[in-house]
């Protein structure tokens, strides 16, 4: 009897366990929806690209709100992914989609006569060649910040009203995750900065 007030216990705790990884493993709605919004930033980089090629300086306005649409969906499906205990398809490829929303950002700058080709590459290249050697996500990251910073200063020069609801995205993603920012920013700068002067020194 004893023996098995013992075990009894036991056994509900691997068949909790057993229920807990079985709904982390399923692919339910939630995991859908963030997938979708995932995967939407990779048709946006397109139609960005797509209208720089088209339209070129006249586009830039269309650019910007796209680009704010998906800076929202990236939000939007972290905010979900981080509550969803289902799995999603896309995930390990999120990342890489923010890049191309970002590099496809930035050619528009060259498609659109914003800035040379020669510049567009040269920048590119050196991003790649610099992310390859660190073999660090945060120096793309700091790659990516350059080309946000780059389309922002055109925006508020040539397109202020349409910018607008950028800035009021961004002020509004710093007041809803600064406790985040706090930690994670002087974390960033840090890794950075070991890995550009402390490891030359």
């Amino acid at each position: 009897m004893d023996t098995l007030s013992r075990t009894t216990p036991h056994l509900f705790s691997i068949e909790a366990t057993m229920r807990h990884a079985a709904r982390e493993k399923r692919y339910c709605l939630l995991s859908f929806l963030t997938d979708a919004l995932t995967f939407s930033r990779l048709l946006i980089a397109l139609t960005i690209l797509w209208l720089g090629w088209m339209h070129g300086r006249a586009a830039f306005p269309q650019a910007i709100l796209l680009a704010t649409l998906g800076w929202i969906t990236d939000a939007a499906d972290g905010f979900i992914a981080r509550r969803n205990h289902c799995r999603t398809r896309l995930g390990a490829v999120d990342f890489p989609i923010d890049v191309s929303l970002t590099w496809a950002s930035f050619a528009f700058l060259g498609l659109a006569g914003f800035l040379t080709p020669k510049v567009i590459i040269i920048y590119s290249i050196l991003a790649g060649l610099t992310t390859l050697w660190f073999r660090r996500k945060a120096v793309l990251v700091l790659f990516m910040r350059g080309v946000d910073l780059t389309l922002l200063g055109f925006a508020l020069r040539y397109a202020l009203l349409y910018v607008l609801p950028l800035l009021g995205w961004l002020l509004f993603l710093a007041w809803l995750h600064r406790r985040r920012l706090r930690t994670s920013t002087p974390a960033w700068l840090h890794e950075l900065w070991v890995l550009f002067f402390k490891r030359t020194s």
